[in-house]
């Protein structure tokens, strides 16, 4: 059984143009927005840091070291990209009395742009949404393709959405983590370090979904909502399977509930009628894989198949530069939405 990164199906065709993407480091930035607002009291320093070409491992590190504390005393709520510039938060617990100089912990790599105290440590999830300023340079558009159908592409995309595919970081370099993801659970192996084991069981769950999804766009059921789909309400991981149609689909076209794609593991099947067979037919060739997840005690989920992106523009410095700025739900990648406009060319 072999698995692999693919250049999954586009919901809107080919791409208009070429673009050279991340050329500087200012060309990704990135704002992360949380879905509570701090209480101002407790042990927990929450800081909001912009990083530079450093990941959020490694920033967690740092403040292990500069604050003298744990590993398990460091939360975050999501993980943003090393190549860009990045403002996210993380928390940090230290004794009630402690005070702390952060302006002391800032370097080349680091800015601490803003401390407040929370009761709470920083969850992984607790992010609300994502919101992405993209330099695209060296654009390029195909023939028959032009700056009018490149702003009509993105009101289809702003009214139809666009393919919630993990991008292709979530499989590591070269798809590796995917490939020994699949190995280990084959071999019904484990890891010491849990860890990365999480890592790359995440990917192989990944692949599926991505899977499920792109099967759906080449049957032309990325826009429709099928008997038995199982739909999450919109900024929810709340949902229900769907039992009436003509009930349901209104709310469908109101963008108030969106199908969903499995990353398996326990649980039954939460989908009916033409939604579970077509799902069933689709991962019928990897239930060898998908029984050693389930073996491995993960839970099965499901993810929300389209994303519609918010507060949309488009900045042009010149013909051959574009600023595009849009903010999406946590756990959406942007590159999943360049990817519908552009064909990506980066040195990274």
């Amino acid at each position: 059984m072999e698995i692999h990164v693919q250049d999954w199906p586009r919901a809107y065709g080919t791409p208009l143009a070429t673009a050279t993407f991340r050329q500087k480091l200012s060309d990704f930035c990135v704002d992360e927005d949380l879905r509570f607002e701090p209480s101002g009291e407790g042990a927990h320093h929450l800081l909001l840091i912009e990083k530079r070409n450093i990941n959020t491992d490694i920033v967690c590190h740092k403040l292990r070291r500069f604050a003298e504390v744990n590993p398990t005393d460091v939360g975050y709520a999501g993980k943003k990209d090393r190549f860009a510039i990045a403002r996210q938060w993380f928390s940090v617990q230290l004794p009630l009395l402690k005070e702390i100089d952060w302006s002391e912990f800032n370097d080349d790599e680091v800015t601490v742009l803003k401390a407040t105290r929370h009761d709470k440590k920083l969850r992984i999830g607790a992010v609300k949404q994502n919101h992405f300023a993209i330099t695209l340079r060296d654009l390029n558009f195909n023939p028959g393709s032009d700056q009018q159908a490149l702003h009509q592409r993105i009101e289809q995309i702003q009214e139809n959405g666009f393919p919630n595919y993990f991008g292709e970081q979530r499989f590591g370099h070269n798809g590796d983590n995917l490939t020994r993801g699949a190995e280990l659970l084959l071999a019904n192996k484990k890891l010491k370090n849990r860890n990365l084991q999480g890592l790359l069981f995440s990917a192989v769950r990944s692949f599926f979904f991505n899977q499920v999804l792109a099967k759906r766009i080449e049957a032309n059921k990325f826009s429709e909502l099928l008997d038995g789909d199982y739909v999450q309400l919109d900024g929810s991981e709340s949902g229900f399977t769907v039992q009436d149609m003509e009930q349901e689909l209104p709310r469908f076209v109101a963008k108030d509930i969106h199908p969903t794609a499995p990353m398996p593991g326990r649980g039954r099947s939460q989908l009916l009628a033409e939604a579970a067979e077509f799902e069933a037919e689709v991962l019928e060739p990897y239930h060898e894989l998908i029984a050693a997840l389930e073996r491995k005690g993960l839970n099965g989920e499901r993810r929300a198949i389209r994303v519609f992106p918010q507060n949309v523009t488009l900045q042009w410095h010149n013909e051959q530069t574009l600023e595009l700025s849009f903010s999406l739900p946590k756990g959406a990648f942007a590159t999943s939405l360049l990817r519908e406009l552009f064909e990506l060319k980066t040195n990274l």
